[in-house]
This record gives C-alpha cells, sequence and structure tokens, in this order.
C-alpha cells in the first residue's frame, strides 16, 4: 500500500512539473494548448450516465469540440515541421558508431544526444496530439448517438389518445389549475407593468417602442409592399428578373417587419423594466409566431400573386390563384398557434393532460386547414393552366409532393388517435415546415436563375464591362450566366435540405433506424435485409433518379443550348449524364444497403448465365448505344437511310433509337442493327451537301449547246444552288433519236434537293417548250418494212 501511495504521488509531482514547466524543445505555447485541449476534452465526455443528460447538455457538450478540434490541429501544424526538422538533422549526423569503431568527437555525441532528447519530447507531444484528436472524434460521434437516441425515444413514446374519455375528465379538472397558473403570470406582468409605469419616463418609452412597432407591423409592411410592386411596374413589368425579384422582396418584407417590429415592442418593455421573465419567455414565442404565420402569409402571396398575372411565379390560372391565396396564410396562422399554445404550456408548467388535449387540438387544427388546403389544390389541378409565358414545366414534382402530403397528413390522424402524439406533432409541424422551405427554394432558384442572366447580359453595365475587359463572345457570357445560376442552384439546394433537415434535431435516421432494427429482417451472409433498409435503398435510387432526371431537364433547357455544340452532341452529353446519374444512384442504394463492390460482383457473377441467355439482346443494345454516343457515327438531327426507309433521326435511347418518317410515323430501330448492318448517314459530315441531278431526253433535232445553256442559266439563277462546287450540264447520251442530258447542282443540305430539283423543273420545261425543244418520247419505236404484196387468206385444214 506504502508503494502505490508513492507511485500516485511520484505521478502527480510528474503531471504538474509537466504542467508547469514543458520539456526541453517545446515551445511554451504549444505545450499549453495541447493540454487544455485535453482538458476541455475531458469536460466534454459525456461520462457513463450520458442517457441522463438533456438535449441541451449534450448539444453544449458537443458545441465545445470544435475548438478543441482547432487547437489541436494547430498544435499539430506547428509541432510536425518541427519534428521533421529534427529527423533531418539527426539524419545528417548519421547513426553512431558501432562497438569497435573509433569513437566520434565529444560535440556530436553531445549533439546527438541533445536531438534525440528534443525527438523524443515533440514525438510524444505529436502523438499526443493526434491521440486526442481521435477521440475528439470518438466523443463527438457519442454524443450524436446520444441525441439520436434521445430523439427517437421521445419521438416514439405513446401517450393518451384522443380517444381516450379520461383523457378529458383529467382535462376538466386540471384546466381551472392551468388557468390559474396563467392567470398568475399575468397578474405577475400587470404589477410590474403598473410599477414600471409608475417610474419617470418610463410611460414614454413603452409607448413609443409600442407605436413604433405596430408602425412595424402595418403601415411599414403595407407601404414597403406596395412600393415594391411601384417599383416593378415602373422599371419593367414583364421582365423575368422583375417578376421573381419582386416576389422575393414581398417575402423579406413579411419576414423583416414582424422580426423588428416584435424586437422593437420587447426591447421597449424590457427597457422600461415592465416584463416579467415568465412573460417575457411568452412575449418571444409570440413574436416566434407572429414571425413564421407572416413568412407563410408572404411566400403564399409572392408566389400567387392573385389579380396580378404578369408578376406570378407558380404555373397556375387566375381562378386558381384566387381559390388558393387565403390558405398559406392559414396554415401560417394555426402553425404559429400551435407553437404558441406548446411554448406556453412548458413556460407556465401546465398538468399532462392539458398539455396533451391542447396539443391534440392544435394537431387537428392544422390538419384541417392543411388538408382543406390540399384539396382544393386538387380540385384546381385540372382547371386551366397559366398563359404559357415560361417553358412547359414536369407536374411529376407537385405530384409526388402532393401524395407525400398526403400520406403525412394520414400518419398524422393515425397517430393521433393512437396516442403518438409526440410523433403526429413532429409530423404535422415537419409537413408544414418542408412545404415552407420548399417554397422558399421555388422562389429563391427562379430568382437566381434570372439574376445572372440579367446581370451578365448585354443589356447590363457589368456585363458590358466584362465583355470588353475579357473580349468574350456573347454566347460565352450566356454559358457563364447559367453556370453561375447552376452552381447557386446547387448551394440553395444544399442549403435547403439542410433546413428540412433541421428539425430532426439529431437526423433522418432514426425512423429509418427503428424499421430497420425491426426483427423480421433477414440476414442474408453478411448482409442484413429488412423493411426499412429495403425501403431506404429504393427511395435513395428513386431519388438519385430524380436528381439525374433534373440534371438532365437542366442541361438540355438552359446550359446545353447556350453553347455551339450540335444538337446530336447535345443528346449524347445529356443521355451521358442520365447514364451516369442511373450508376451513381445504383451504387449509392447498394451502398445504403450494406453490399460492397466484391459482393456485387458475386451477385453479378450468379446472374451470368441468365443474363447471357435471357438478356443477351438487350445488353447488346445497350452497349451498341454506348458506341453511338462515344463514335458517334449517327447522331439526333442526321438523316439517315436504312434499305429503302429514310428519317431524321430524333433520339437514341437506352435499347433503341427513333427515326422519324417524312409522315411524321416513328420508326424504332435496334441500336445493333445501327452498329452491325449498313446504315447510310447522308448528313453526317458538318459540310455535307446535296446534290441535284436532273436527266432530260430532247428531241435530236435541237441544239445541243442552246439546251445546254437553258439548262445552266436555270441552275444558276437559282437562289438555293450553290456557286462552289459550279453546277453543271452534261451531255450524256444520243440514242434513238433523243439527246440525252444530265444536269447536276449543289445545294446546302441535302434536306433541300428534292425541292430545289422540283423547281428547277417547273422552271426549266416551260424554257424548253418556250424555245421550241421538244421533249423526247421513252417508248422505243421500232421500225419494220414489209414488201407490197396482197395478203392471201390462210388455207385451213378439214
Amino acid at each position: 500500500m506504502r508503494l502505490v501511495t508513492l507511485f500516485a504521488a511520484f505521478v502527480l509531482i510528474a503531471v504538474s512539473a509537466r504542467a508547469q514547466t514543458p520539456p526541453p524543445g517545446l515551445d511554451p505555447a504549444i505545450a499549453a494548448e495541447v493540454s487544455q485541449a485535453q482538458s476541455d476534452l475531458r469536460a466534454a465526455l459525456p461520462g457513463r450516465h450520458a442517457s441522463a443528460l438533456t438535449d441541451d447538455e449534450l448539444k453544449a457538450k458537443l458545441a465545445a469540440l470544435p475548438a478543441v478540434r482547432a487547437k489541436l490541429a494547430d498544435a499539430l501544424t506547428a509541432l510536425t515541421p518541427r519534428l521533421q526538422d529534427i529527423e533531418a538533422r539527426l539524419a545528417q549526423l548519421g547513426p553512431p558508431p558501432a562497438a569497435g569503431q573509433p569513437p566520434e568527437p565529444a560535440a556530436t555525441a553531445a549533439s546527438r544526444q541533445g536531438l534525440t532528447r528534443i525527438h523524443q519530447t515533440v514525438d510524444g507531444e505529436v502523438k499526443l496530439a493526434r491521440l486526442l484528436s481521435l477521440e475528439a472524434d470518438q466523443t463527438s460521434r457519442s454524443l450524436v448517438e446520444q441525441l439520436h437516441s434521445n430523439f427517437a425515444d421521445r419521438l416514439w413514446t405513446r401517450s393518451r389518445s384522443i380517444l381516450d374519455p379520461g383523457l378529458w375528465t383529467d382535462l376538466s379538472q386540471s384546466l381551472s389549475d392551468d388557468l390559474g397558473r396563467l392567470a398568475d403570470v399575468a397578474n405577475d406582468e400587470g404589477k410590474q407593468f403598473a410599477e414600471a409605469s409608475s417610474r419617470r419616463g418610463r410611460p414614454l418609452i413603452m409607448i413609443l417602442g409600442l407605436l413604433a412597432g405596430l408602425a412595424l407591423l402595418g403601415p411599414a409592411r403595407f407601404l414597403l409592399g406596395r412600393l415594391g410592386m411601384r417599383r416593378a411596374a415602373r422599371s419593367a413589368s414583364g421582365s423575368r428578373l422583375t417578376r421573381s425579384g419582386l416576389a422575393l422582396w414581398l417575402v423579406l418584407v413579411a419576414m423583416l417587419t414582424p422580426f423588428l417590429g416584435g424586437l422593437v415592442i420587447r426591447g421597449a418593455l424590457l427597457g422600461a423594466g415592465a416584463l416579467t421573465d415568465d412573460f417575457d419567455e411568452l412575449v418571444r414565442l409570440a413574436i416566434r409566431a407572429v414571425i413564421f404565420a407572416s413568412v407563410l402569409a408572404g411566400l403564399g402571396r409572392a408566389l400567387l400573386s392573385p389579380g396580378r398575372p404578369a408578376w406570378r411565379l407558380a404555373p397556375i390560372s387566375d381562378e386558381a390563384a384566387a381559390r388558393v391565396a387565403p390558405y398559406p396564410g392559414l396554415v401560417g396562422l394555426a402553425a404559429g398557434l400551435t407553437g404558441l399554445v406548446a411554448g406556453v404550456n412548458t413556460a407556465i408548467g401546465v398538468s399532462l393532460a392539458t398539455s396533451v388535449a391542447s396539443d391534440c387540438a392544435s394537431v387537428l387544427i392544422e390538419l384541417v386547414v392543411t388538408g382543406a388546403a390540399l384539396l382544393v389544390m386538387a380540385r384546381i389541378r385540372g382547371t386551366a393552366p397559366a398563359a404559357p409565358k415560361d417553358p412547359p414545366q414536369s407536374r411529376l414534382p407537385w405530384i409526388l409532393a402532393a401524395l407525400g402530403a398526403w400520406l403525412s397528413l394520414g400518419a398524422v390522424l393515425v397517430a393521433v388517435l393512437a396516442g403518438y402524439l409526440a410523433l403526429a406533432t413532429f409530423l404535422m409541424r415537419e409537413t408544414i415546415w418542408i412545404a415552407a422551405v420548399l417554397a422558399t427554394a421555388f422562389l429563391t432558384v427562379s430568382f437566381t436563375d434570372d439574376f445572372f442572366p440579367a446581370l451578365l447580359s448585354d443589356k447590363s453595365a457589368l456585363g458590358r464591362m466584362v465583355r470588353g475587359a475579357i473580349g468574350i463572345s456573347e454566347s460565352a457570357m450566356e454559358q457563364i450566366a447559367v453556370l453561375a445560376s447552376g452552381a447557386c442552384r446547387l448551394v440553395l439546394l444544399a442549403l435547403c435540405l439542410a433546413a428540412v433537415l433541421a428539425p430532426f434535431g439529431a437526423g433522418v435516421g432514426d425512423v429509418a433506424g427503428r424499421l430497420a432494427q425491426a426483427r423480421f429482417a433477414l440476414k442474408i451472409g453478411q448482409v442484413t435485409v429488412s423493411p426499412g433498409l429495403v425501403l431506404g435503398g429504393v427511395g435513395l435510387f428513386l431519388a438519385g433518379l430524380f436528381v439525374t432526371r433534373a440534371v438532365r431537364a437542366w442541361l438540355e433547357a438552359r446550359y446545353l443550348p447556350k453553347t455551339n455544340m450540335d444538337a446530336g452532341v447535345r443528346n449524347s452529353v445529356a443521355v451521358g449524364v442520365s447514364y451516369l446519374g442511373a450508376l451513381l444512384a445504383a451504387v449509392l442504394a447498394f451502398a445504403y444497403l450494406g453490399l460492397s463492390f466484391s459482393q456485387i460482383a458475386l451477385f453479378a457473377s450468379a446472374l451470368s448465365v441468365g443474363i447471357g441467355f435471357g438478356l443477351q439482346a438487350i445488353i447488346g443494345n445497350f452497349v451498341s448505344g454506348i458506341i453511338l454516343l462515344a463514335e458517334r457515327p449517327i447522331k439526333v438531327g442526321d438523316w439517315i437511310a436504312i434499305g429503302d426507309l429514310e428519317g431524321d433521326v430524333k433520339a437514341i435511347n437506352i435499347r433503341a433509337t427513333e427515326i422519324e418518317m417524312t409522315d411524321r410515323s416513328r420508326l424504332i430501330v435496334p441500336n445493333s442493327d445501327l452498329v452491325s448492318k449498313t446504315v447510310r448517314n447522308v448528313t453526317h459530315s458538318d459540310g455535307a451537301l446535296g446534290r441535284v441531278r436532273i436527266v432530260l431526253r430532247v428531241d435530236d433535232a435541237a441544239d445541243p449547246a442552246e439546251v445546254r445553256d437553258l439548262i445552266l442559266t436555270r441552275l444558276k439563277a437559282h437562289a438555293d444552288v450553290l456557286s462552289d462546287p459550279p453546277p453543271g450540264v452534261y451531255l450524256t447520251d444520243v440514242r434513238d433519236g433523243a439527246l440525252e442530258f444530265t444536269a447536276f447542282a449543289y445545294v446546302g443540305s441535302a434536306r433541300y434537293a428534292f425541292r430545289v430539283k422540283s423547281e428547277l423543273l417547273f422552271k426549266i420545261v416551260p424554257d424548253l417548250k418556250a424555245h421550241g425543244v421538244v421533249l423526247a418520247s421513252t417508248t422505243t419505236v421500232v421500225n419494220v418494212g414489209l414488201s407490197d404484196r396482197p395478203i392471201e387468206p390462210s388455207t385451213t385444214t378439214a
């Protein structure tokens, strides 16, 4: 026991000595930084009773870790070059002499000994910093996992159902006490307000603050909105940037005016000393509720613009906009009141029965209002659309959003009836929050799509200055503008995704994790397959396909048309993006399911026999499609001939290529036929010309030179006939009493040849007839000479 005590005392002395005087060769500031990081990390450890910590305590510990990582990173940045320098100096000195060799100079030995001691010290500090960095990462994961666990426990905790009669009995018994608590808060606030009013100068502060706040909430908001509309009407009422800029202005006004108004009112009351702590909490809850309701109402007004179709961003008709216009504000009001009620219950500490009953009623109100809005939107979906001032947009995102909203509302109703109030509240608030985030994303993306092209166009001073300074073409400026808007789209979508996930607290994997941990999970080898994993993998794959489709649509509609690529190259790029996106979506889905590349290869080899026999043609067509897109012997827009069939290539898909015939019908040709068989590509080369060939037979009495000049004059006079190569007329045959002339002319495209030939014949034939040139008959006349003798009747034999 005495030895243990002495050893502990020795350790304490060594630790205190290290803290007071750092080892030789080590910067005291760096040593102190590492020691402070170690102390902060020890304070952030959750300990054995991490489950007893609240979310706020866990988040506070989690918030302290970035500073610890930063200190350790700075220490490693300073120590690593120092350690490398010492190692280089030791390498220059070389190893110490072996046994039996002459001793080295004393100065060299002393230098090596000192450097070795410093190297050990610095190396130990570097290893400690790296170890602490690893421990900080592990601590962060532990805290996040505990937050996940707390979130999932709250979400799946079952409370009392709204159908439980005992809930309403308990509510009737506890409601009077809860109202008494609220009355006590109001009475305390009244006393505080009266005391503040009795002091000199305080009433004036409160009155001015109240008037300023009300002015911001009412007249200022109205005037700022009218100012934006007047400015938009004066500048360019129909321009895209003006329209989206006005919508963004209306949303900002709707958000900032209640925020500033609430701050002014609360600041005046706090400055006058007229707020108690409990009532101050209620005021902050009310400000938050008013801001959220105002923002939703502003989003609805900005996107729908009832009565102003020229400024409307949403692709709906006037009638539909008028019918939907009230619901964003109603949904925002219901959500704001729900949040206010929940906050008041927590602030004044109401009974469990009152809290559950009020939360149930609030969720049902939100459910009814949101469901009514969805019903109205479903009824107007079949009405006449808005004027086509914008390119047509896919209805699939709107359909998926409506389906998701209905499924969420159904889950909310079931959860309320089953008693999972926390789950119902979370789903309802998340549905409204996601709708608000998506509406904001639609508005901001529309603004960025309009802002950059307008900013970098020739009509703006910046665009002209950039073009003059750099000397790039207008097409390149348009491409830069589209790429800039695309980059902003990515940033905005990332921010929107973070905003959607923010209310989940610890993360979105909790619900899926519950399903993935179900008892009916099936384990195949090293892979665990459960409904949650399957649904997550399928959802991830579908989300990848949706993102791929959106990127392809953006490329085809906005970026690629701004480039100098022809239609074939644009189609190849778009299809290549589709292939790559589908491949990445499949890889991500397999990775989510826990399949590694080796397992995927094993699975593919197991299916190789079936693929070889059953899908041979499909795989061949797929590979042929990739060859067509890579080598581009045939591209979209080409005029090709397959046997006796001719047409324009409209699309090169995964399995087959679509060719549009002259009668607008579509010919579907497998890609393997285009690769393995003979195909004539009339317009393969960019400079491919069309050749007009005219063959005329005239009577041999005509003057050949005159006929040649007549035909050649008409060829040269036609506007579509090229002068290089020049047209030519040739006497190709003389037989059967006729002269055969063959004329050749070239036009800019093979597509013009048939039309130009017809127009030339309509001119040449009348010219020949006007000059007395007779066209020869194509029927061969055979003259047979017969002797003049009477025809004797034939002798019949009996």
